[in-house]
């Protein structure tokens, strides 16, 4: 069946259930998609607050969009296979009904699937956490550079790693042929989905922009009752159609690997989790192990193959041991016969037995780089006495300066490269110069090193704060600072003497000079003194501008502050504080000519930027 033969290009199938807080935006960002041809189905779950209306409004608005009301509570999986039923067209997509997809996602996802008739087209995810984005971490640098395409699974096999069913437009027919849907009753229901999908597929697309954005909620990490549930049933979605995938890739436990153990730690205080990884974990190792050559040949940190290991051969008290280690104190190494092996307990250890090769280091760790001292002045960011272990030779090296990308739908990744420059004297050292300029007006940027060496695994790294001997910030615009995780971020308030004030009869504005943009400056509003009321600006389509129209905010004989949320001192955007009247330009000049009153008056203090009534 050709493409021209189906109702619509692409069905968006959302997933509702009580999305009230997020939903409208959402639905704002389907309805608003470059791409024509898309059919936007709704499915709402019985939800038990005012999302059905809200979906509802948006069925009227638009012809697209069709909402399908549950009479009984069924569950994600259920209603997403329902979608992908109902669906009229040739490719489908699943959304949560609380993230958002940028506004040419299903476009570019479309148009690469066209282009090289794939079944499949994937890409990139970011993270909402509060007020900003955050790149993704894909596990063993599936963070793809360039565009990819592929014939089989086992061209890329890393892109198992993305089990997600959200970044992914899939061909209707691929799903229905190969009777591939969720699992009923399943958390991770999305992971087997997506994981038969990528062994059916003749061809799949990949490309390396940001086509949906995550909204992570803040939830607790520790093994309760319900954590100990869900690890259950991660195993439970692992052995469901195991041999399946297996079949079509026999190295597939290579890949889940890292991700089965991942919440290793937990049986530190839990017996219970502690009997699962030493029992059921261990009999789906050796189930999906039995044909696969050397299971310790994979892409996983080095330290849970010692793990694997360990909990392969019934050794609890040594697995526990290792787990109660703080790993960022273990520095020490042996260098031998070209190999370098991380000297940890149980290295050599006769009565645990445990082969060399699984403490053998095969890429650089953070915790064996050390910096000499981070200078920020007028001009640059300076990395002194950058000191890379003798035993890994380097072939290149980067600092890597990776933003958080801001709110008011910037989609475009801000990540920065700064290469590594040998210094005199020892071979070992090296510096990186980042100059100021290059950097936004105003960002939060994680630190990273990128490192390739000889014969070893390229990667990189966060930077932490053990690894830096001194910080020293000369610049009160740019601050070099660590977080309460230890981790080096880097801000930057470059605003002065930047924005502009504008007044006219209708609204005012907050401007930016000619050739700049204010997409990476969070939001901006005006609080009454008096109530606290806030009312905030809106960015323009141009993102020039923060505008504010009198008549929403003005009352007579009040006050009203500006505000901006900036970064407190651990580089978290939580802090709001007063917009800083040096980041205004030509204060003087203000006009108020135009005013709808003329008892207005914009005046600043040492603290801020004020408006007051008469």
């Amino acid at each position: 069946m050709s493409g021209e033969e189906y109702e619509y290009k692409l069905t968006a199938v959302v997933l509702v259930y009580n999305g009230m807080p997020y939903l409208r935006r959402c639905l704002e960002s389907l309805v608003n998609q470059t791409l024509d041809g898309l059919e936007i189905i709704l499915i709402n779950d019985v939800s038990t607050d005012d999302s059905l209306s809200i979906c509802r409004e948006f069925e009227r608005d638009y012809d697209n969009v069709k909402v399908i009301d549950k009479e009984i509570n069924e569950g994600l999986a259920t209603n997403a296979n329902l979608g992908i039923q109902l669906a009229k067209g040739e490719y489908v997509i699943l959304v949560d009904n609380d993230d958002i997809i940028p506004v040419e996602a299903y476009e570019k996802l479309y148009v690469k699937a066209k282009e090289n008739d794939a079944d499949i087209s994937v890409g990139k995810a970011n993270f909402i956490v509060g007020n900003y984005q955050k790149e993704m971490n894909y596990h063993d640098n599936i963070g793809w550079e360039e565009e990819i395409v592929i014939n089989d699974i086992n061209e890329f096999p890393l892109l198992f790693h993305d089990a997600f069913y959200w970044n992914k437009i899939i061909r209707r027919k691929l799903l229905v042929d190969n009777d591939i849907k969720l699992p009923i009753g399943m958390i991770y229901a999305d992971r087997l989905f997506s994981h038969r999908a990528y062994i059916h597929a003749k061809k799949i697309s990949i490309i390396p922009d940001c086509v949906y954005l995550w909204r992570r909620h803040q939830t607790s990490l520790s093994m309760k009752r319900e954590k100990l549930d869900n690890y259950i049933n991660r195993l439970d979605s692992y052995d469901m159609n195991l041999d399946e995938i297996i079949n079509h890739y026999p190295d597939y436990i290579k890949i889940i690997l890292r991700r089965i153990l991942l919440p290793i730690y937990g049986m530190l205080n839990d017996e219970e989790f502690e009997d699962i990884i030493f029992n059921r974990v261990n009999d789906f190792f050796e189930k999906a192990g039995k044909n696969v050559e050397n299971i310790y040949e994979n892409n996983a940190d080095d330290i849970y193959n010692i793990y694997l290991y360990l909990i392969k051969n019934q050794k609890r008290a040594e697995l526990k041991k290792l787990l109660e280690l703080k790993l960022g104190e273990e520095k020490e190494v042996l260098n031998e016969n070209g190999k370098t092996y991380w000297k940890l307990p149980y290295f050599r250890d006769e009565s645990v037995n445990i082969p060399d090769e699984l403490f053998e280091l095969h890429f650089l760790k953070d915790k064996f780089v050390n910096i000499g001292e981070i200078v920020s002045n007028g001009d640059s960011i300076i990395f002194n006495n950058i000191q890379i272990p003798k035993y890994f030779p380097l072939e290149e090296g980067y600092i890597v300066l990776k933003g958080k990308t801001r709110p008011y739908d910037v989609f475009e990744d801000n990540i920065l490269y700064y290469k590594f420059e040998r210094m005199e004297g020892d071979e070992n050292l090296y510096r990186a110069e980042i100059p100021i300029s290059d950097l936004a007006m105003f960002e939060l940027y994680e630190v990273f090193i990128k490192s390739k060496h000889e014969e070893r695994v390229a990667n990189d790294f966060r930077i932490k704060k053990d690894s830096i001997g001194k910080i020293d910030n000369k610049n009160k615009n740019l601050q070099v600072i660590d977080t309460e995780r230890g981790n080096l971020i880097v801000t930057t308030e470059k605003l002065n003497k930047e924005l502009e004030v504008e007044c006219t009869r209708e609204e005012i504005r907050l401007l930016v000079p000619k050739g700049k943009e204010l997409v990476r400056i969070p939001k901006i509003y005006i609080m009454n003194d008096l109530t606290s009321e806030k009312t905030y600006m809106k960015l323009n389509e141009e993102k020039t501008a923060f505008e504010l129209k009198w008549k929403f905010f003005l009352d007579k004989s009040s006050t009203y502050t500006f505000n901006i949320i900036s970064f407190d001192n651990k580089g978290r955007m939580r802090n709001d504080k007063k917009l800083n009247p040096a980041f205004i330009k030509d204060f003087k000049k203000i006009s108020l000519k135009n005013i709808i009153s003329p008892n207005i008056e914009i005046y600043k203090t040492k603290k801020g930027l004020k408006i007051r009534t008469k």
